[in-house]
């Protein structure tokens, strides 16, 4: 029963957000020849390149390319000390549904580029860290 009053509460929370576009573009699933070609291209390209990390979400073990900024933030520590881990082969794992996990990283990164206080505007607004964490663990 309480699960359904948490489902309730993230639907009514999920309503009052934007759309997930933000997210989408900028935090993606790849698949391998797609990330072969983009680090080509960043290869040829003048600009400094931003280290990714893999990270692989959800039953399907989506893969999603992230930041070392999106790593660090602390909604993303606390997730992966509750759901996370290493399996045995070395990959960053996280057990949360994909368009929850999709739904964080948009929040993390209109922080990250948004300029806002990291620790406290979205715990502020919608409930503590360890609640908001709790809504994205499977």
């Amino acid at each position: 029963m309480a699960k359904v009053g948490k489902l309730t509460k993230l639907k009514s929370a999920i309503k009052k957000w934007p759309s997930f576009s933000a997210a989408k573009q900028t935090h993606h699933h790849h698949d391998e020849q797609q990330h072969d070609e983009s680090a080509a291209a960043a290869a040829e390209s003048d600009e400094p390149q931003q280290i990714l990390h893999s990270v692989y979400v959800g039953n399907s073990r989506r893969r999603y390319l992230l930041t070392t900024e999106v790593m660090c933030h602390p909604m993303f520590q606390e997730l992966m000390q509750r759901s996370g881990g290493v399996d045995g082969d070395g990959q960053i794992i996280v057990r949360s549904e994909v368009v929850l996990f999709e739904h964080l990283l948009w929040m993390i990164n209109e922080q990250v580029n948004g300029g806002g206080d990291k620790d406290s505007s979205s715990s502020s607004q919608f409930g503590s860290m360890e609640e908001l964490v709790d809504f994205y663990c499977c």
